[in-house]
């Protein structure tokens, strides 16, 4: 995962470097660093901030790439729901051969850190000959990889199980922008990704399957973005569905397919 995310930070400079040379009159890249809170209502409800670096580049008139990356990690204890509670003792006694679920002394502690890039290609153009609407198709990739931590036991008894997950998919979709006459920018996104490589790996010692890794099934996942741009500071609001596919069998042993909601704001400032 790291490769890829090396693999196009190095892509677009590139890309910047050989249009830089062909005209002087386009603004060729625009550098937005960018702040994120998000809910992540899954198994459990957690508060998650992001931090992130979104690059744009105008390689012509008719072509723009945007590149973002990021890191997000827990700000808040999270807070169960009535699907992991209901599911938990049986979770329980099959990763840890566990006969009576009332050994847990209290519900986990849930963690969540990870980070994303995405790459995007564009081609916009102007709707019905008018300066103010822009229809933009796109196509893209995404890679996300996120960590799920579960403190189970106690201070004199700890028990730490992780999941890593990982995901690298193709994305699709069209973002369509409106200037109004006060010069503010308003951009409605929608897209979708399939992935093209979905696994999750168990990395605890204390696991009776220490570093097994999973496929998942593939699901498609779509995203809806709405935001703003008042000169040079945006401002988004996200709604993204996460779709988790089953995991393959080992040893009797698999994953539930699940859906992760998450939704937040994030405020960026254009260099």
């Amino acid at each position: 995962m790291r490769r890829f995310i090396l693999f196009f930070i190095l892509s677009s400079f590139v890309s910047f470097g050989v249009s830089a040379q062909k005209a002087d009159s386009l603004k060729f890249i625009t550098i937005r660093p960018t702040a994120s809170v998000l809910n992540y209502d899954w198994f459990e409800k957690s508060i998650v901030g992001e931090i992130g670096l979104q690059l744009k580049i105008q390689a012509s008139p008719k072509t723009n790439i945007t590149f973002g990356t990021g890191l997000f990690k827990s700000l808040s204890t999270s807070q169960k729901n009535a699907v992991e509670a209901a599911s938990l003792s049986n979770v329980f006694d099959k990763q840890f051969n566990v006969g009576n679920a009332n050994l847990l002394p209290n519900y986990p502690q849930k963690r969540y850190n990870g980070g994303f890039f995405n790459v995007d290609v564009g081609v916009p153009f102007k709707l019905k000959d008018s300066t103010n609407w822009v229809l933009e198709p796109f196509l893209g990739i995404e890679g996300k990889f996120w960590n799920r931590t579960s403190e189970y036991g106690t201070e004199g008894n700890p028990l730490t199980v992780q999941e890593k997950y990982k995901f690298l998919s193709p994305t699709f979709g069209a973002k369509v922008n409106y200037t109004t006459k006060s010069k503010v920018k308003l951009t409605l996104r929608i897209s979708a990704s399939y992935p093209v490589l979905s696994k999750i790996k168990l990395d605890e010692k204390n696991l009776n399957m220490p570093n097994a890794e999973l496929d998942l099934k593939k699901q498609l996942s779509p995203s809806i973005e709405i935001g703003a741009r008042i000169k040079k500071l945006t401002i988004k609001l996200r709604y993204e569905r996460i779709n988790i596919g089953a995991s393959d069998s080992l040893r009797g042993f698999s994953t539930p397919s699940s859906k992760a909601n998450v939704s937040g704001v994030s405020i960026g400032y254009d260099f």
